[in-house]
Parts: C-alpha cells; sequence; structure tokens
C-alpha cells in the first residue's frame, strides 16, 4: 500500500498518477515515499506536473518554466536539470534527493526521482530511483 498518493479528482481538477517511489532509512528506521501527478485545471486545460513527498518539501514542475530550464540545460550540454526540493550528501550524511528533470534537444523528455538514504552504520544505501515521461 502506498504511503502517500495523488489526490482524488474532482470537479475542477484531474490528477493523473505518474509515478511512486519508497525508499527505507535505516538510520531513521522509516520511509520516505514520493509520488508524482500530473494536475489537469478542467477549466483553462492547464496543468503542471508535482511531486508529493513523505519527510520532505516536494516540486511543482510548470511546463513553461521547464521548456526554457531544458533549452538552457541542452544549450549547455547537460543531460538534466535540478528542480523542487534537493537534499545533497554532506560529510557525515549520504544522503541525496534530487528530482532530474533530463532534456532531449532542449525539450524535458523524462523526470527522475533519484533517492539515496542510510544503511543502519550510517553509510549510503543503493541508490532508489524512477522515472516517468515528462507528459505531452
Amino acid at each position: 500500500m502506498p504511503l502517500i498518493e495523488a489526490p482524488a479528482s474532482d470537479s475542477s481538477r484531474e490528477y493523473t498518477p505518474l509515478a511512486y517511489l519508497q525508499a527505507y532509512d535505516a538510520v531513521l528506521d522509516d520511509d520516505y515515499a514520493f509520488a508524482a501527478y500530473k494536475e489537469l485545471y478542467r477549466d483553462s486545460g492547464e496543468w503542471l506536473v508535482r511531486i508529493v513527498s513523505r519527510h520532505t518539501a516536494g516540486g511543482s514542475f510548470e511546463p513553461e518554466a521547464m521548456r526554457k530550464q531544458a533549452r538552457s540545460a541542452g544549450a549547455q550540454g547537460q543531460p538534466y536539470f535540478v528542480w523542487g526540493y534537493s537534499f545533497s550528501p554532506s560529510e557525515g550524511d549520504p544522503r541525496c534527493i534530487e528530482f532530474r528533470v533530463y532534456q532531449k534537444d532542449g525539450v524535458p523528455s523524462e523526470v527522475e526521482i533519484f533517492v539515496q538514504l542510510r544503511n543502519a552504520d550510517g553509510t549510503a544505501s543503493a541508490p532508489v530511483i524512477t522515472r516517468f515521461a515528462w507528459p505531452a
């Protein structure tokens, strides 16, 4: 059973689940969970992608902002850029959480949720990763 999920659609918004990721942090003895979904505003047809999380902040991915950032990343030869909440490893804490937006020819193509937590001894556990296609 998922620990977090997309909201239920209603008369004003349609929610489409895109991905789910769950990862265990042995130091905290608890699970992190992430759910990605497309949120469509029925009255305007506008949409965005959201990633919500249990234990961290998430991210909001507006199509125009992703288009601009993907174009910039492509021009710089970067395969992806990080967007929304992130947690970078530091000395004594190897956890890494990133929402990576991949680009192809300067256009958003995929979103990756990358999570690396900790083993009981505090060392980095194996990364848990899920990807989903950028909605058209």
